[in-house]
């Protein structure tokens, strides 16, 4: 493939949370669907014609008759219960908009062994678990100012699907010390969850 699952998932753990309280950064597709959701929800705060329900680590509502659901720290208002979530693990954020979801989790323990454990839970809730790809790569990058560095991205992909769902499943790690909203010793989990009528967006 192109690109790699661990260079997307990887760069979804080295970056830091926006300050607006929105789900860290990650793959382009996974920022396609904020793109497309908070635009609306400025929208709709400025034109106070919609009803929006506010808490404490989110936002859901129905703008201009799409239904929408942010959270920081949670799931997104709405996320469906029988898609698995990872053991050991704390949600970042996520959202969604018209029954279709993103959200990234920070995983406890090995890479490997989270990731394998997360596709029986799948297989163990009735999944049909695909496209199982892993590696890992090196990734060179320059902070301001600073001499290169070279990282080791490391991580899998690989697709879940049922009657209801399907899920696109990213895991990834750095070699990097500073891991953005990643504490020691956790790695990343990103999941795109669609209707199974639909196609899921390629990694």
């Amino acid at each position: 493939m192109a690109r790699t699952g661990a260079e997307s998932v990887a760069q979804a753990g080295s970056t830091v949370p926006p300050p607006s309280g929105a789900p860290p950064r990650s793959h382009p597709v996974r920022r396609r669907a904020w793109r497309r959701c908070l635009p609306v929800v400025a929208a709709g705060l400025a034109l106070s014609a919609c009803g929006l329900h506010v808490s404490k680590h989110g936002v859901s509502g129905n703008v201009f008759g799409h239904h929408f659901s942010a959270a920081s720290g949670q799931l997104p208002s709405g996320f469906p219960s029988g898609v698995p979530v990872p053991d050991a693990s704390r949600v970042l954020g996520g959202g969604g908009a018209d029954n279709r979801w993103d959200v990234g989790f920070a995983v406890t323990g090995s890479i490997t062994s989270g990731t394998a454990a997360y596709e029986a839970k799948f297989r163990s809730a009735g999944y049909t678990v695909s496209n199982i790809q892993s590696g890992s790569t090196p990734d060179t990058g320059a902070p301001s100012g600073s001499p290169s560095t070279t990282i080791t991205l490391t991580g899998s992909v690989f697709t879940a699907k049922d009657s209801q769902w399907t899920v696109q499943v990213e895991s990834g790690s750095t070699s990097s010390v500073s891991n953005g909203p990643l504490k020691s010793g956790e790695f990343a989990i990103n999941i795109t969850v669609v209707p199974a009528s639909s196609t899921t967006p390629s990694t």
